[in-house]
């Protein structure tokens, strides 16, 4: 005598798979939206380092530019001061 065929949904277990599955799908597209939002944070953070080397740079500058005027005028000092004791003499 044959074995009854068992039915197919009796054999595996569909609804089982069928939820893993769903939870698998549900999982990656979390997964998507927290790399979509990464992005857009290292995107931000990125952006934000350039606006901060642009403003570094600027403020080189102008430290490079206060240091010649800060020399500039030293050297005005010493030649009025050079003046001024000739003047005496």
């Amino acid at each position: 005598m044959e074995p009854i065929p068992a039915k197919a949904d009796d054999r595996y277990d569909f609804r089982r798979l069928e939820r893993a599955v769903t939870a698998l799908a549900d999982a990656l597209a979390e997964s998507r939206g927290k790399v979509e939002t990464l992005l857009h944070e290292r995107e931000e953070h990125a952006q934000r380092i350039r606006n901060l080397e642009g403003e570094l740079l600027a403020a080189n500058q102008k430290r490079q530019d206060a240091g010649k005027r800060l020399e500039e005028l030293i050297a005005q000092l010493d030649h009025l001061e050079g003046d001024l004791d000739g003047a005496d003499r």
